[in-house]
């Protein structure tokens, strides 16, 4: 596929804003940083035109904000610098370990106390015994948790913390004979 006469590539880009200031950070940012770095592209920019690229080759692990003018770039490199940005903590993706150990233990005591937990690892090796797969198994437990009002969002950790329980769980013997 070929490219129009006028289209506005990233070479022509760069060639327009030649000039650059670079942080170095692979990391995310969170929202607010992410919004306060934009804002800082936006004045120091001005009325024209600036991009961001992720740095490549020799600027790799960095990212390459692109300007038309020297005093621009210098500009922006100074607050960079200054703003300490570069060293501000990434956002927090997904679970704590603590946060997955508190839901696995909510789970567990939810379908201790409710007598839910053996209806649901029921309906998972029945599935399992009828010649199901694994993940037709797994929904078969789920379809029991939400029967038994185990809210949505919910579901999977539920099922999957009722499994590993009865997993480990010794199984019952048998009262001996007096």
């Amino acid at each position: 596929m070929g490219r129009r006469k006028g289209e506005d590539t990233l070479a022509a880009k760069r060639r327009r804003m030649p000039y650059v200031a670079k942080l170095r950070r692979e990391d995310p940012f969170k929202p607010d940083d992410a919004r306060e770095v934009e804002a800082a592209c936006r004045r120091v920019a001005a009325a024209s035109e600036f991009m961001v690229l992720a740095g490549w080759r020799e600027d790799s692990g960095y990212r390459v904000y692109h300007f038309t003018t020297w005093a621009k770039a210098r500009a922006m490199q100074h607050w960079l610098d200054r703003s300490g940005i570069a060293h501000r903590p990434m956002p927090k993706l997904g679970l704590t370990a603590e946060e997955v150990a508190e839901r696995k233990r909510q789970a567990l005591a939810w379908g201790l106390r409710t007598g839910a937990a053996r209806p649901i690892v029921d309906a998972y090796w029945q599935a399992r015994h009828a010649g199901d797969a694994e993940l037709t198994a797994f929904n078969a437990a789920c379809e029991a948790a939400k029967a038994m009002g185990r809210p949505t969002e919910e579901l999977q950790t539920t099922v999957r913390t009722l499994l590993e329980w009865a997993r480990a769980k010794p199984p019952s013997s048998p009262a001996p004979d007096p």
